[in-house]
């Protein structure tokens, strides 16, 4: 997977929570500032590096799919085992909820649907 392909921009990810989390734009902008101040341009960090106020609203947006997590465990030199924490940036998710929202009636309806009634009527001469 290319470089490019990964890489989540700050209008990318606040348009993919002003659409999933039904928030303000202002809020959406803040959230993806606040997300992005700690990824920069990678797609995963470290948990360590969280406050406790960011870990809160990050396992809020693992809720709602658009980051997710995963661990590691390393063997310490004294023989201790240590898990490792990651949060990791979901930017097929991301990619997805940024794409402009549909009214869900268009979206249902299907080209019959569209049609008038008298197309349905049988005209006999």
């Amino acid at each position: 997977m290319s470089r490019e392909s990964t890489v989540i921009s700050f209008d990318l990810l606040s348009r993919a929570i002003f659409n999933k989390m039904g928030v303000t734009k202002d809020i959406s902008d803040e959230i993806a500032l606040r997300v992005l101040n700690y990824f920069g341009y990678e797609k995963e960090i470290i948990d360590n590096v969280l406050d406790q106020d960011d870990r809160r609203m990050f396992y809020f947006l693992q809720d709602v799919e658009l980051l997710g997590t995963h661990w590691e465990e390393v063997i310490l030199p004294n023989g201790r085992m240590w898990r490792v924490f990651y949060w990791s940036l979901n930017v097929p998710k991301i990619r997805n909820f940024a794409r402009p929202q549909h009214d869900g009636a268009a979206v249902e309806m299907g080209i019959y649907d569209s049609l008038p009634e008298d197309v349905w009527s049988r005209q006999t001469a």
